[in-house]
């Protein structure tokens, strides 16, 4: 019992004391603990908000990253063009510089391989002739001379055409279909080939 009143006593004694006011400073931390918690739960509390504080991420990122670092890189892409461009005034590179030059793998021309024993031809012509993979006539058309070639002379030249193999055009190491010039000039004991 004596327990009991002992404590009813301190109660009694603390009721008595004047209440302390909290501090403004104390007060105002209080209401931005809970705005903040506020704010925290109100983010993740749907998919709306979140894309909302993402973009709000971004945007301060943005602000505070792109904006420094846009003057350096727009002067050393200046910089690089400048440098660029002086090297290429200076050092041009013509197409026609080097006589010796080799074609490369990538595209070759057709080529008369075997020229068939032909009759020397009795008119002036020049020939486009057609040829396949294979390398062989597809389709020939008379492109400068007498268009209307009188039908032994066609013959005769149909019949070399016949005769005759060829290389093919390549390219990247694969046959393809191509053209090639032949011309045909009355007396010539031979034809001369144009790629």
């Amino acid at each position: 019992m004596q327990n009991q009143s002992a404590h009813q006593e301190v109660r009694a004694l603390l009721k008595a004391l004047p209440r302390r006011r909290a501090t403004h400073e104390l007060s105002l931390d209080l209401h931005i603990s809970a705005s903040k918690e506020a704010a925290r739960r109100q983010k993740w509390a749907s998919a709306p908000a979140l894309l909302v504080r993402m973009n709000n991420t971004f945007q301060l990122w943005k602000t505070n990253m792109a904006r420094p670092l846009a003057l350096p890189c727009a002067g050393g892409i200046v910089s690089a063009v400048v440098v660029f461009a002086m090297f290429v005034h200076i050092h041009p590179v013509r197409a026609n510089s080097l006589a010796d030059d080799r074609p490369t793998a990538l595209y070759t021309e057709p080529a008369a391989k075997t020229l068939a024993p032909f009759e020397p031809p009795t008119a002036d012509a020049e020939i486009e002739v057609s040829i396949d993979e294979q390398g062989r006539v597809a389709d020939y058309r008379v492109v400068e001379g007498n268009l209307e070639m009188n039908l032994e002379v066609r013959r005769s030249v149909e019949r070399t055409l016949l005769f005759t193999e060829f290389v093919p055009a390549t390219s990247f190491g694969q046959a393809i279909p191509s053209k090639l010039r032949l011309s045909l000039r009355r007396g010539a004991s031979a034809i001369t080939v144009k790629g």
